[in-house]
């Protein structure tokens, strides 16, 4: 580790943002298959289906804060983040094939066992993996422009996974398994765990740590007292919302849109093409979107993002199964344009959150700012499938058969009215959000002097009013915050 800040390379940027290929390749996977090879292959009812992954998030809620808590004070010579790197790479690949055998067991207890065991195993390789890499940006510099080009990075291959897995897995299912679906799902789940497990060498080898002192890395509780003081700031709650919001609605896009393709728009031959456009769409934009934020702020973009994204939605809906194939792939890059910030500007603003807290806390605590992220990110998805499971069977969906007039008419109701609710929160939670690089140069400039042993009573008046806007505490109040949790 260095106890230095060292230059941040293109050849740095693109190993670190290779990670997120499974970051966000994996999700997309499991948001658009998942669910439709439990009812559609294995056999077993929606309802059931949205469980299994319920119950795999119940194990998060544990292991995703101990992660952080664990990756926050762990010591070894490869540094407290990047040995999980070395240490998950191959258990990275195996856990994400597991997910798609077929089981073929009689008892559907024990099919509902095997892929809730599988689920969850696949869910602790995640956490073991993306917690530590998620905190790393804050770790690798302190500058606000770079840690956007950092995270820009690892958003770019983010979506270029997220490309790929949208349209090569059924892809490899539909053309080169045409008769056997199960066996298709099986080599698809082998061939994307080898291409997931790769990238982590690379991050592993092309990025580091900086020395963070003792005094600013321990804090007194347990693990789970750690993960809740979170709360205590104005920003990160505010964060929350807009980060539930953006992801709440793309896994009900995600989730929906092979129902609402096949069975609405009888256009499943156009699923591959679609998503394509989507994500290409969307991989486009984020340099955009990234030099905007800089200038703007994230806030600033996000909004934009959900605007467009909303628009998108709204064009899908209005399709019906006499519409053109052109139309279709024009509503895909409108949502495109807008998916592009609603999922990037989140994530962009983990490191500005990591600072805010360290202002609220007097801890640098990246790997539980992470691992909070990622506890919120796999519980978004598991209510999301597990109550569109249940919806699915309220409405009447019956797996492998022709639907009724009746069923296709809520799907189309649910296919817009749920993600489009979520796109309009999220927008009001923007809005409160108040880190723009001007706010945040002031933040950073405060936290220098404290953490240079300045007095909190000789606090610049500016400095005092951001640091109180963004924490929701008064000034006064942070020198007992920062005592309590140290």
């Amino acid at each position: 580790m260095e106890h230095t800040h060292r230059p941040v390379k293109l050849r740095n940027l693109v190993a670190y943002g290779t990670g997120d290929m499974y970051g966000n390749g994996s999700f997309v996977v499991i948001s658009l298959l998942f669910m439709f090879f439990l009812t559609d292959v294995v056999g077993i009812s929606p309802s059931m289906a949205g469980a299994i992954v319920l119950i795999g998030k119940f194990w998060d809620a544990f292991s995703d804060p101990l992660m952080g808590y664990i990756s926050d004070n762990l010591k070894t010579r490869f540094g407290r983040r990047r040995v999980f790197f070395l240490i998950g790479f191959i258990p990275v690949g195996v856990s994400f094939a597991l997910l798609w055998v077929d089981l073929h067991a009689d008892n559907t207890m024990v099919t509902f066992a095997y892929y809730t065991f599988t689920y969850i195993l696949f869910s602790t390789v995640f956490t073991m993996v993306m917690i530590p890499y998620r905190a790393l940006n804050a770790e690798m510099t302190p500058d606000y422009v770079i840690r956007t080009r950092l995270t820009g990075s690892k958003m770019i291959f983010s979506q270029v996974g997220g490309l790929i897995a949208a349209t090569i897995p059924k892809l490899i299912i539909d053309r080169l398994y045409p008769e056997d679906q199960s066996l298709g799902f099986l080599v698809m789940g082998i061939v994307f765990g080898i291409f997931f497990a790769i990238p982590w060498l690379i991050v592993f080898l092309g990025t580091w740590e900086t020395v963070v002192p003792e005094d600013r890395q321990r804090g007194t509780g347990n693990f789970l007292r750690q993960f809740l003081t979170l709360l205590q700031s104005k920003t990160f709650r505010i964060h929350m919302g807009l980060y539930i919001s953006a992801f709440s609605a793309l896994d009900m896009l995600m989730a929906l849109f092979i129902y609402y393709l096949t069975h609405y728009l009888q256009k499943d031959a156009m699923y591959s093409t679609t998503m394509g456009a989507m994500i290409i769409t969307s991989i486009v934009m984020i340099p955009l979107y990234v030099m905007f934020a800089n200038r703007k702020g994230k806030a600033a973009a996000y909004i934009i993002g959900m605007i467009f994204w909303g628009l998108g939605i709204f064009a899908f809906a209005m399709l019906s199964p006499e519409s053109p194939s052109y139309l279709l792939i024009l509503s895909a890059m409108l949502a495109g344009v807008g998916m592009s910030a609603a999922t990037v500007m989140p994530w962009a603003m983990l490191p500005s959150l990591i600072d805010v807290d360290e202002l609220v806390s007097g801890l640098q605590r990246s790997g539980i700012c992470s691992g909070s992220m990622t506890l919120i990110r796999k519980m978004v998805q598991a209510v999301v499938l597990f109550i569109l499971g249940i919806l699915l069977d309220v409405i009447g969906y019956v797996p492998n058969a022709d639907q009724s007039a009746e069923t296709l008419g809520y799907l189309r109701i649910l296919f817009f009215a749920a993600p489009f609710f979520f796109v309009l929160t999220g927008i009001i939670f923007a809005s409160r959000f108040r880190v723009t690089p001007k706010t945040h140069a002031v933040l950073k400039s405060e936290l220098e002097r404290l953490r240079a042993g300045g007095n909190m009573n000789e606090v610049d008046p500016v400095a005092k009013e951001i640091c109180q806007e963004l924490s929701g505490i008064r000034y006064e109040d942070l020198y007992k915050s920062r005592k309590e949790n140290k």
